[in-house]
């Protein structure tokens, strides 16, 4: 009778005894909760914990109120933060105003708040600050076409440049392009600014 079979199921229920012996000392359980809040300190986060949303998915939402150009806050509280384009700033922190700040944010204020419109996200659903990154449309608009988002209305009406963010790249080139004619044409900031974008 081979009795090599016996000895390793034997060997590993010895290890898995031990394991689980060593693995419920308070030494070896205080070890592994100071890794877990030296972990914590880096930052790290869970891949089960990576927010992602499927690309077409369009919601109704309200808008409650307009924090500068490119961001605005829903009835329900969520920050949604415009994809592809950024606007000159009015309230970063340590910034001053940016030239064509106030008037992009006055532009985006007059469109958007008290509004009812359609937000339809890209490849990943926030940015490392939580705050959920989206097209925006008009209530109205047809949400299949990218050309039909107030986004590219500010880059058009020269309120912003495109600012891509990868993996949300997927209209990347028409944002670029939809920037270049802007600036041909020196249409809002790209006229009244001699460095836009420079504090």
């Amino acid at each position: 009778m081979n009795s090599a079979p016996l000895k390793i199921t034997i060997i590993s229920i010895i290890i898995t005894l031990f394991i689980i012996l060593i693995g419920s000392m308070p030494e070896v359980q205080a070890s592994l909760a100071a890794l877990v809040d030296k972990a914590n300190t880096f930052n790290l986060t869970p891949v089960e914990n990576v927010n992602k949303s499927v690309p077409g998915d369009v919601e109704e939402v309200k808008v409650n109120r307009v924090v500068d150009g490119d961001t605005i806050v829903l009835e329900d509280g969520r920050t949604v933060r415009f994809l592809n384009i950024d606007t000159p700033e009015t309230k970063k922190p340590n910034t001053p105003v940016m030239c064509y700040g106030p008037e992009a944010s006055k532009f985006t204020t007059s469109q958007l708040e008290n509004r009812i419109i359609k937000i339809k996200p890209d490849k990943e659903d926030k940015d490392r600050y939580g705050r959920i990154l989206r097209f925006i449309f008009f209530s109205g608009a047809d949400t299949s076409s990218i050309d039909s988002s107030f986004n590219a209305t500010l880059i058009k009406q020269g309120y912003a440049r495109s600012v891509t963010v990868k993996p949300n790249s997927t209209y990347q080139k028409y944002f670029e392009d939809l920037e270049l004619k802007a600036k041909q044409t020196k249409t809002g900031l790209w006229a009244a600014c001699d460095k836009p974008f420079v504090t």
